[in-house]
């Protein structure tokens, strides 16, 4: 067939083994009163399955940095690395800024497709972070984490590292949790319920809005609902000072925090405006 595919949608289930898949499929069987094998998720009835293995390099239980960096650079790595090669050893900085492998959302960027990154973790965590950002250490999200020799030798946390980036037209949709690497330390006036991490003073939401001045900011579920789509070019949301909120909790407790599926909804519905495609990660 001549046909290509115009959209790309990665869907990562942190830790989704087949073990995972099968409990998942029985557990949504036995909700509808079957025994729950003969289920089948929705993804389960497309017509193609593949496996790719993404192990680490230098460890037999694999961490979420290396292997999100094999799923989408294409290359396996070490323990703790973002979009980088295994090349330099883990927390080298220097080595790491010569090492960086392209990820699939830069490629996408560079085609003209629309690109988003949707997640319930931080922002800055190990599996969304190596979409954009480039580090030997998984652990600098923001500047607080890092060593002054890191800093002094030109490596920039992951927070700052998303911020910067500038490829194409930059991320058109970034949705998950982690705000508090992204504000000063202690309280900020302007988000009361986050208390901010970053130790060199700096805000990086208000740099962030500074550089990406078309883009819509939001921070809690019923603030990304009120979003007129249609009219949104941009959208930025970090809906939680740390991780989202477990399903269950949210639901439970009430939080004013976006579902994974609504997120996704809202960045399906603004990248799909691209007439060239778009490539998004959930």
């Amino acid at each position: 067939s001549s046909q290509k595919a115009k959209n790309i949608i990665l869907f990562v289930g942190d830790g989704m083994s087949l073990t995972t898949v099968a409990a998942a499929r029985i557990y949504e069987g036995q909700l509808r009163k079957q025994t729950g094998e003969e289920n089948q998720l929705s993804f389960e009835k497309f017509p193609y399955t593949a496996f790719s293995k993404t192990y680490n390099t230098d460890s037999q239980t694999p961490d979420s940095a290396g292997t999100m960096t094999a799923m989408i650079t294409g290359a396996k790595t070490r323990m703790g690395f973002l979009s980088v090669n295994q090349i330099p050893n883990r927390g080298d900085c220097a080595t790491s800024l010569k090492n960086p492998l392209i990820s699939a959302i830069t490629l996408a960027e560079l085609a003209g497709l629309d690109t988003g990154v949707v997640n319930t973790t931080r922002i800055t965590h190990a599996t969304p972070a190596a979409t954009y950002a480039h580090t030997s250490e998984r652990n600098w999200e923001s500047d607080a984490d890092m060593p002054a020799s890191a800093i002094a030798q030109g490596c920039k946390d992951i927070a700052q590292q998303l911020v910067d980036y500038s490829v194409g037209d930059g991320l058109d949709v970034v949705l998950g949790g982690g705000l508090n690497k992204f504000l000063p330390e202690g309280k900020n006036p302007e988000f009361p319920s986050t208390t901010g991490a970053r130790k060199d003073g700096r805000n990086l939401i208000a740099e962030w809005k500074k550089k990406q001045p078309n883009a819509t900011f939001v921070l809690s579920g019923s603030q990304l609902s009120a979003v007129n789509i249609k009219n949104t070019q941009k959208l930025y949301g970090l809906f939680n000072g740390d991780h989202m909120s477990y399903e269950h909790d949210r639901i439970a407790d009430k939080e004013d925090e976006p579902s994974l599926a609504e997120m996704t909804k809202s960045a399906i519905t603004l990248l799909q405006k691209n007439d060239k495609g778009f490539f998004l990660v959930v």
